[in-house]
């Protein structure tokens, strides 16, 4: 089974003639969707694409939680489809909703996105599921 260097890179291992860490293909593949989703196009110095680009719309406090939760499907199966070609059949489920949130220690109801990613590896056709969740801005009080 081949290795994947994890994430983040620690050179000080090669400094010390030492092997990089190394994760194997499925923690490979959620470390990459972890990253697109959370990465806002144009962060990555590298690939100014790289990221998803339903943060942009962040703080509109004008799209209701259907509008969103479409503008972050499209947004990932595009990025997915361009910067994960490890994996196949995929398939998001997508969950927009008020949730409670603590932020020093007060309670406040802020939006939170809930992502399923649903596929297959094409090495092996072997079937994974990555989750996640995070709460969204701006502050949302009732």
């Amino acid at each position: 089974m081949p290795d994947y260097l994890k994430l983040p890179l620690r050179f000080q291992h090669c400094f010390e003639n030492k092997k990089l860490p190394a994760c194997t293909l499925l923690d490979s593949v959620y470390r990459n969707l972890h990253l697109i989703i959370t990465t806002v196009p144009g962060e990555n110095k590298t690939d100014e694409h790289y990221g998803s680009s339903f943060w942009e719309s962040d703080y509109d406090i004008h799209l209701n939680n259907d509008v969103r939760k479409e503008l972050i499907i499209n947004s990932l199966k595009q990025q997915i489809t361009r910067y994960e070609k490890r994996i196949t059949d995929v398939a998001l489920d997508v969950n927009v909703r008020l949730a409670s949130a603590f932020v020093n220690n007060i309670e406040v109801q802020k939006k939170k996105i809930e992502i399923v990613v649903k596929g297959k590896t094409r090495r092996n056709m072997e079937p994974f599921t990555f989750q996640t969740g995070f709460f969204i801005s701006p502050y949302t009080l009732d």
